[in-house]
């Protein structure tokens, strides 16, 4: 992709100066190995703002700026370590546990103990271990940096430190939009690697290499037992957010996701601050009446209601926003709506933000998992997929063809990369095949096609399946999807200082829903059943009964019109353009008001990327 040379940002620098790591970030860590030269890198973080672990011989092991409730630390003979996050950990359990080992690798019951999202970082003097969540979303990347590696749970952050340079072709393929594994796994930045969610990083005198800590559970339980062992795992996972009292803010949607945490997190000491928003579009109220309806089951909640018509439109501020993220993300575009949210929570007292995010991703069906379930319950699977055909007006031989397919994932990844072409996106068809077919942007440029087109087939030749079968890969893939997109919402809420949890995406509730047998997490009959059965007896039978939920597409839609002439030049300044990745008079053409009946969501993307690339900074070239 020949180029002319990208400038960056000028907003982005101090006078012509480089600019502090912390611009435009909220919390992050980086963890060293126990050399001498890593003093360099500890030395350009304020040590007033951040905290510190040390190895035995006093140089700095983690280095972290992370909000007060999530970090616990401690120590006990040669292992010491900390967790950072919203995390069931205590000081005296981690420094029990450490007592009880000598060798970081030993820790995998204990990080796999406790509830809810976090990072795990500890050292026996040997060797360095950091690890994220099995979710994905908690990351952990490294770099050699300096001639020595180092880890953080941010990209962009080593990619400064490294001074490395983009990976145009990966920045490319997140033009796409939702790929399917492993190509969202590609680094942006030549340099940087990314740590599968199930491994933890290890670094020792060797180096640094990965190694599997975490295997999902069989999905062998009923819907009765799951649901049990759902609402135990959503229990804990709110109390590790509630259990510091004050006040904490709750999304209360109405839906099947949010109400149930709002409940359990009326059941701790917190005191619970619930936001309804409504508006005026058809079903635009629709919520608020279903949240009345739980309430009566909350006296202790503090509840009020606002207009989604006073919050920024999507895409409503996009072009000024200035904060950090180390990926192109959906957040970008919702980041207006969530500052507005977040401020009205801060004035509300509220130290901790809790939604419902994973929801809909652990609780409703795929129409693939009919395909898992026909090579055990061939019968079943067959009476399910054929409801769903109906239900969506798809032919039934189609059906009967997808189910009875036994196409690997490597072929049918190569065939859907070969088979890839530039056209409007809307709705994907629903299939019973691996994932849903991509396309590509029609203003993605001739030799990023070719770029990127080409690498594709190259991780696609050795592309291996998330599970054993369709079904399984497609229940993780899902949640990882979705898990790009909140950690994105967490980087952006965290420059306001404000910890955006979403506990359906704990790793401890991930296991619980996917330890249930798929016939039974949900049926084409029945919205979410397995939440249900688990709030059983807890909210309302009334509540229990709603078998929908409200969609945002028209305000979407309006948004996009309405702000269409501050985002074309955003695009057209965009390095985007300066790299040959986005043809722009292709852009300008084919995306503009006029041609606006359907929306093309592979527009979202091109303006998240746009947004994420001219808020980077310049890197410390010393370093790398």
């Amino acid at each position: 992709m020949p180029h002319e040379p990208v400038k960056l940002n000028p907003e982005r620098q101090k006078d012509g100066q480089e600019e502090d790591v912390d611009s435009g970030m909220g919390w992050y860590f980086v963890a060293l190995p126990d050399l001498d030269e890593a003093q360099r890198i500890s030395d350009l973080f304020d040590a007033g703002t951040h905290r510190v672990v040390t190895y035995p011989s006093g140089r700095p092991m983690l280095v972290a700026r992370t909000h007060d409730d999530q970090f616990v630390a401690a120590e006990a003979g040669r292992v010491r370590g900390a967790v950072i996050g919203a995390s069931s950990a205590t000081a005296d359990g981690l420094r029990s546990r450490f007592g009880r080992s000598g060798d970081v690798r030993e820790l995998d019951s204990y990080s796999q103990s406790l509830a809810g999202s976090y990072h795990f970082v500890a050292t026996d003097g040997d060797r360095l271990r950091v690890q994220g969540t099995a979710s994905g979303l908690r990351r952990v990347f490294h770099a050699v940096i300096g001639g020595f590696p180092v880890a953080s749970d941010r990209a962009d952050l080593l990619a400064w430190l490294g001074g490395f340079a983009y990976d145009e072709r990966a920045l490319a393929m997140r033009l796409l939009g939702v790929l399917p594994h492993p190509l969202p796994e590609e680094p942006l930045w030549k340099g940087v690697a990314a740590v599968p969610p199930e491994e933890y990083l290890l670094l020792d005198k060797s180096g640094a290499r990965t190694s599997l800590w975490w295997r999902r559970p069989e999905p062998v339980l009923s819907r009765v037992d799951g649901a049990t062992g759902l609402r135990a795992a959503l229990t804990d996972a709110v109390s590790v957010r509630t259990r510091a009292g004050g006040t904490v803010h709750c999304d209360l949607s109405g839906g099947l996701d949010s109400t149930p945490l709002c409940y359990l997190a009326a059941q701790g000491p917190a005191e619970v601050l619930a936001n309804t928003a409504y508006n005026e579009d058809p079903g635009g109220r629709e919520d608020l009446l279903w949240a009345r309806r739980a309430l009566p089951s909350m006296p202790r909640v503090r509840h009020t209601t606002s207009s989604t018509d006073d919050m920024p439109q999507f895409f409503e501020g996009v072009e000024s926003i200035t904060e950090r993220l180390d990926a192109p993300t959906q957040a970008y575009l919702t980041a207006p709506r969530i500052r507005h949210s977040i401020e009205a929570a801060l004035g509300g007292g509220a130290r901790l933000y809790l939604n419902g995010l994973g929801g809909d991703h652990l609780l409703h069906g795929l129409p693939v998992w009919d395909h898992g379930i026909f090579r055990r319950r061939p019968w079943l699977a067959w009476r399910r997929a054929r409801t769903n055909a109906m239900l969506t007006n798809r032919p039934l031989w189609r059906v009967g063809r997808e189910l009875l397919n036994s196409e690997s994932y490597r072929d049918w990844l190569l065939r859907m990369i070969g088979g890839a072409r530039q056209d409007r996106h809307e709705e994907s068809a629903i299939t019973l095949g691996w994932d849903l077919p991509f396309m590509l942007p029609r203003w993605l440029s001739k030799d990023a096609i070719a770029a990127v087109t080409a690498r594709m087939r190259q991780i696609g030749a050795d592309a291996v399946p998330l599970g054993p079968d369709r079904a399984r890969h497609a229940e993780l893939a899902i949640v990882r999807d979705g898990c790009r997109i909140v950690r994105g919402t967490q980087q952006y809420a965290a420059t306001m200082g404000m910890p955006f949890e979403a506990p359906f995406f704990d790793d401890r509730v991930v296991e619980a829903c996917f330890a249930v047998r798929h016939e039974e997490r949900d049926t084409p009959m029945e919205f979410k059943p397995l939440i249900k059965e688990a709030m059983r007896g807890a909210l309302p039978g009334e509540f229990l009964a709603r078998g929908s939920k409200a969609s945002g597409s028209p305000q979407a839609a309006r948004g996009l019109r309405d702000h269409w002439r501050t985002l074309l030049p955003l695009c057209e300044q965009s390095p985007l353009v300066g790299l040959g990745i986005v043809d722009f008079a292709a852009l300008a053409n084919s995306e503009s008001p006029e041609h606006m009946g359907v929306r093309d969501s592979l527009f979202d993307y091109t303006v998240n990327c746009a947004v994420f690339l001219r808020n980077q900074v310049p890197a410390p070239a010393a370093l790398a």
